[in-house]
């Protein structure tokens, strides 16, 4: 009854884990949503997709806090390279739906409200949702970078826990190096990412950037979740 009550408690933690840096690689796409709307009040919507964006930034936290704790205190039965390779996996199923269904990225919209409407009115409401075609030459180098700068997003959260695992004495370095690697691809998205999609957003190029941008996500959780498996399959 205690391994059954433990099993449990332990699938019930990777569960929550997982929903919520699924979570967060939802509010990342809607934010891609929302920067290639093209709808009057653009830079309205603009301010909007930061504070979207942040959403997920915050929920990247409250994994690595709850993740942190339960590592620490012995809690965390599962390898940490288990949780985010799940999360991967049902990532890309995600946001792939979320790209692809009107109905999901309303759903989205609506869950969103309370937290955006006290502060974009005007905007908080407008169907951002467009159907994204296929890859143009132009947008190949965008997609590139959107996922590459995801992926070591993605990466930064697990390398603390990795390092850690092999060297416990090196806890408080192993942070900052993921904090380091976090910063590099926030780096790489403002200094490269960034310019090059509102470039095409100002061409009125808003389908082919939003297509870049997304796929780009989904290509990402693909990289990690090979990253992931690789990785669990050797400690294995």
């Amino acid at each position: 009854m205690d391994k059954l009550g433990l099993d449990l408690s332990a699938a019930i933690l990777i569960g929550i884990l997982v929903s919520v840096l699924i979570f967060g690689f939802v509010m990342d796409a809607y934010a891609v949503f929302l920067r290639v709307a093209g709808v009057d009040g653009l830079g309205e919507v603009l301010a909007m997709s930061n504070l979207v964006q942040y959403i997920a930034r915050i929920s990247n936290v409250l994994v690595i806090f709850i993740l942190s704790f339960a590592f620490e205190t012995g809690r965390l039965s599962a390898p940490v390279s288990l949780i985010f390779l799940l999360a991967s996996l049902v990532g890309i199923a995600t946001v792939y739906a979320l790209i692809k269904s009107p109905n999901f990225c309303k759903v989205v919209r609506f869950a969103l409200l309370p937290v955006l409407y006290p502060s974009f009115k005007h905007v908080a409401k407008i169907d951002v949702w467009r159907d994204t075609g296929h890859f143009k030459k132009a947008s190949l180098k965008l997609a590139a970078y959107s996922a590459i700068t995801n992926m070591l997003i993605v990466i930064a959260m697990f390398i603390p826990f990795g390092i850690a695992s092999l060297y416990p004495e090196m806890r408080m370095t192993s942070v900052y190096v993921g904090q380091l690697m976090n910063f590099f691809a926030t780096l790489l998205v403002f200094g490269i990412q960034d310019p090059i999609s509102m470039r095409m957003v100002d061409a009125g190029s808003l389908k082919e950037a939003g297509t870049a941008l997304l796929y780009g996500r989904v290509f990402s959780y693909l990289m990690a979740a090979t990253f992931f498996g690789t990785l669990l399959f050797i400690l294995q």
